[in-house]
């Protein structure tokens, strides 16, 4: 038997399976559905003529990654629940074939949930600083400027220190700024 067989027949019990399993049906969809909307997402990206090279060089990896994370914490967070849902319903109702699936649906939406809404957001977070920590050590993002010269948003840090003089330029740029008087 040949690859494209075995990927016919592989992808047949995969679709039989899904008949019989909705909540893995809601799984595989979800998965592939975020794959997709990653992938169209990372070629508008790539094919948009009006985002800079240098954007593209941050937000093309960031959508990758984002998408990988939404997949994965997917399938780490709804696979373990669906299965603890199937044996609490195997338990609690033996001779229900329905309870079960009905058990392992209602898991993979609130995996769904968990992952996307909770635990994505806090990965995306925290690898985002690691990134940037990167960055900055390889000098990959201009330093904030020592004075606040009005035409950049400012960066108040320990090397640019929240002045008075700078708190004035930075008000300087407000259009009710006028009438400020210190």
């Amino acid at each position: 038997m040949g690859i494209k067989e075995q990927a016919i027949e592989k992808t047949g019990k995969f679709l039989r399976s899904c008949v019989d399993n909705n909540g893995m049906f809601l799984f595989a969809t979800a998965a592939a559905g975020w794959a997709l909307a990653s992938l169209a997402q990372t070629v508008g990206l790539i094919t948009n003529k009006d985002i800079g090279k240098e954007e593209k060089k941050f937000l093309v990896p960031q959508e990758i990654m984002d998408g990988t994370f939404n997949i994965a914490t997917y399938a780490a967070v709804t696979i373990p629940i669906m299965g603890a849902a199937s044996k609490i319903a195997q338990k609690k109702f033996p001779n229900s074939k329905q309870a079960v699936e009905g058990a392992k649906t209602l898991a993979a939406i609130a995996g769904g949930v968990i992952s996307s809404n909770i635990i994505t957001p806090i990965l995306r977070n925290k690898s985002s600083v690691v990134i940037k920590k990167i960055m900055e050590e390889k000098n990959l993002t201009p330093p904030p400027p020592e004075i606040y010269d009005g035409k950049t948003t400012p960066y108040f840090r320990a090397k640019q220190p929240l002045t008075m003089k700078n708190y004035i330029n930075f008000t300087k740029i407000s259009p009710y700024s006028g009438n400020l008087k210190i």
